[in-house]
């Protein structure tokens, strides 16, 4: 009887080791590899403004962006978009024409024709581990800028938000086997620059007019070597 139970013992021992192997090479065939990102959205800021007499009249330190809800749409359906990043969160520009890889992800393959995203402004229930410059003093903004004009230290705050859609001419591939990169390109000193002379950030008067070129000042290129220059 002894013997018995012992074998018994063994035997029970066996099974549950082949049961187990059985069930772990049955988990492992059914794990799913997870899927590699295949796109890059990068920012590149530069002057933008190069024959421009008075030069040294606007000098621009720091600019900061609340983006929100960047998202790309497919070019065979016009109300098709993918979710690309959700938001807010703050994008501050180098200023320095360099590219800068700002969110990478997986999107389904496909074509998309413009990359869309919101210029946001800051509300009340958003403002926990938002940077502070964009509630400061109570407001809201969604656009940040310090500077000097004329060697006069300025803050610039927008309280606007902007809806923006920008065109890929040509339409954007992105496959799953290599890794795109899209660059978004802007000029902030443009924002300030009418033609011929710069606006000046102090005045109040010129700010319906700065938020408007902040509005416009944003395009889109495929730019697969992030060097700044739309691939051919």
């Amino acid at each position: 009887m002894k013997r018995f139970n012992e074998s018994f013992k063994v035997l029970s021992l066996i099974c549950a080791f082949v049961t187990l192997t059985i069930i772990a090479g049955c988990k492992s065939d059914d794990v799913v590899a997870p899927q590699s990102d295949n796109l890059d959205v990068s920012m590149m800021s530069s002057p933008g403004v190069s024959d421009n007499p008075t030069a040294n009249a606007l000098v621009l330190d720091s600019v900061k962006i609340l983006l929100k809800d960047i998202k790309l749409n497919v070019s065979s359906a016009s109300d098709d978009s993918v979710n690309f990043k959700t938001g807010p969160f703050v994008l501050k520009l180098n200023l320095n024409s360099s590219v800068n890889v700002i969110t990478t992800a997986y999107i389904p393959t496909g074509t998309y024709n413009k990359v869309m995203f919101e210029i946001h402004k800051l509300e009340d229930s958003e403002t926990i581990g938002i940077d502070t410059a964009f509630s400061f003093g109570g407001g809201r903004y969604s656009v940040v800028v310090y500077g000097k004009f004329n060697l006069v230290p300025f803050i610039y705050r927008s309280s606007k938000s902007a809806k923006q859609k920008v065109n890929f001419n040509p339409a954007v591939t992105v496959t799953s086997t290599t890794k795109s990169n899209i660059t978004l390109k802007v000029q902030p000193y443009t924002w300030f620059w009418t033609g011929s002379d710069y606006l000046d950030p102090l005045n109040v008067s010129n700010q319906n007019d700065i938020d408007n070129k902040i509005k416009a000042s944003f395009k889109a290129i495929k730019d697969d070597d992030h060097n700044g220059i739309e691939d051919n």
